[in-house]
């Protein structure tokens, strides 16, 4: 369970980094 945690974590995106790929995707 702890593994899936790390993955969890790991796969947690900054929101600047969310933002321009939004960006990128309704250019």
């Amino acid at each position: 369970m702890s593994e899936h945690t790390i993955s969890y974590n790991n796969h947690r995106f900054p929101p600047q980094i969310i933002a321009r790929a939004v960006w990128l995707y309704f250019r």
